[in-house]
């Protein structure tokens, strides 16, 4: 064996056992020997790619796609990294090519499939980990993430054999109990509680608990057991704010950030980008957005790019602000000086993975409520829906609900007090934006649309310009996929049955009730 291909493999080796000093060596001195050893840039990086040097490991795959055109392998990770660093076009570019290889690896198949599910185009996953699993079938995160795009496609039955199939490969496997307990189907005979429980005693990582005291909390309330539930949920969420560093004054800061850049400096802004495409649906989580989202989406002139956070990074970037959040006082500060035009057009361009087959698309990031005010200035012809819902029913729906643990945004969730207040600065935040942002800007009210359905739909239309369609009524029949919580709820017709749902908890809110009432 050569002296290159016995640093290949102790490269490879090195990588493998996370030896990350080692393979370095390995590589520098293969590459030493042959500068155009393709595999080499590759396996770089890889190690850039561990440490999150996301822009590094992107130029050495490129170097190694330069000197072995169109491989699999580098197609595939040069698209997740795409995808990581918030650049759909080109992620999804390179993911298609790298569909047209001969694959038979089943690990590029799921990072294939991965990366379309990250796209929204979760249809387009589906054969991807279909095949990983037929390669690989003994593997849990293929059937894991075969689960999530089944589920947001409609497909429950399957998502759910996917799920228990990732449990029986890894009983240990927390995000998959808790994906299963999601999909509803819960009885008396039919349920995963003793099991939930047992793992639950056996864990002890807070992320890994909260999972499961989540998932517990679902099972239980399908049995109406609430006060069981919320005993679960109160645990794992103290459990997990004493676990990380959450002050409410941050987010009372950052409320007032924005209320003070566009009550003093209004006129201050640049001219936006002309695009008419965006209808962006905002407001606090669980408050009807995706209900929303599908009425308008059911028009013909209408797509869905899903919940993009194309925006925010976009801002972030170009406000040059060096803080360690995407947004705080010091970003919002520092937006207000954005070029306008340039923001818009590069956000545009930005979803290009996921629009342009319409006339309009929907981006359904709740919240992009944040937003609201930049969106009006980057792009002034763009229509932004709000949605505003009973504060009760909004708070005990966002404690409820188990958001991303790593996304700091939705620490208030932790706690109904912090959740009642982010509330209140929310209220006060729309508010504003009803002043300021003129017409373009329309608060609906969720009560009011589910009592209604049929006016409300028809004036959420008309707010966007189009013409009205029956469809837009048939949500029940809207086979676009949905990537959110409410992925089950959406797939049923509109109805008014989750209004007044916080009164199944009223025993646990306190001072709280009294508060919005």
């Amino acid at each position: 064996m050569s002296s290159i291909a016995i640093l290949h493999r102790q490269a490879q080796q090195a990588l493998i056992n996370k030896d990350y000093q080692q393979a370095h060596q390995y590589l520098l001195a293969l590459l030493n020997l042959d500068s155009e050893f393709s595999d080499a840039y590759f396996l770089l990086a890889m190690i850039a790619s561990d440490h999150h040097n996301n822009l590094q490991a992107i130029e050495l795959i490129l170097k190694a796609n330069q000197l072995t055109p169109d491989k699999a392998e580098y197609l595939a990770q040069l698209a997740r990294l795409y995808v990581l660093e918030n650049q759909h076009p080109k992620a999804l570019t390179h993911a298609k090519v790298a569909c047209g290889q001969t694959i038979t690896n089943a690990t590029i198949l799921d990072t294939l499939g991965v990366v379309f599910s990250k796209l929204g185009r979760h249809s387009d996953a589906l054969p991807l980990f279909e095949q990983a699993i037929d390669i690989s079938p003994n593997n849990s995160e293929y059937y894991f993430h075969y689960g999530a795009s089944l589920k947001f496609c409609g497909h429950f039955n399957k998502a759910r054999d996917a799920y228990e199939q990732a449990i029986k490969l890894q009983p240990h496997h927390v995000k998959a109990h808790s994906a299963l307990s999601s999909l509803g189907g819960i009885s008396e005979k039919h349920n995963h509680i003793p099991r939930l429980v047992a793992q639950y005693q056996r864990e002890t990582e807070v992320d890994n608990k909260l999972h499961l005291g989540h998932a517990l909390a679902r099972e239980y309330e399908a049995l109406n057991d609430y006060q069981t539930a919320f005993s679960f949920l109160n645990q794992v969420k103290q459990d997990k704010l004493q676990a990380i560093d959450y002050d409410f004054s941050q987010d009372k800061e950052l409320f007032s950030s924005l209320t003070e850049a566009f009550t003093t400096q209004q006129n201050t802004f640049s001219a936006g980008h002309q695009s008419s495409e965006p209808i962006f649906i905002v407001g606090m989580p669980r408050t009807g957005t995706t209900l929303v989202e599908r009425i308008i989406s059911a028009h013909s002139n209408v797509s869905t790019a899903g919940e993009l956070q194309h925006f925010g990074l976009l801002l972030k970037q170009l406000s040059n602000s060096q803080t360690n959040k995407v947004i705080d006082k010091t970003t919002v500060e520092a937006a207000t000086s954005i070029d306008m035009a340039q923001l818009g057009k590069a956000y545009i361009e930005s979803t290009r993975a996921q629009t342009g087959s319409h006339q309009h698309f929907i981006d359904k990031m709740p919240l992009n409520v944040l937003y609201a005010g930049f969106i009006a200035k980057a792009l002034p012809n763009a229509k932004i829906i709000c949605l505003d819902r009973n504060p009760l029913d909004t708070i005990v729906s966002n404690y409820r609900q188990l958001f991303s643990v790593n996304f700091s945004y939705y620490n208030y969730a932790y706690d109904l007090e912090t959740c009642s207040q982010y509330y209140d600065l929310f209220k006060q935040l729309v508010a504003t934006w009803q002043q300021v942002l003129g017409d373009n800007f329309y608060v609906v009210n969720y009560e009011q649309l589910v009592n209604d359905p049929k006016q409300q739909a028809k004036k959420l239309i008309e707010f966007c310009g189009l013409p009205w369609q029956d469809s837009c009524l048939s949500i029940d029949k809207n086979s676009a996929p949905v990537a959110t919580a409410s992925a089950l709820q959406v797939r049923q017709p509109i109805s008014n049955k989750s209004i007044g749902n916080w009164k199944k908890y009223q025993a646990a809110l306190g001072n709280i009730v009294g508060k919005y009432q």
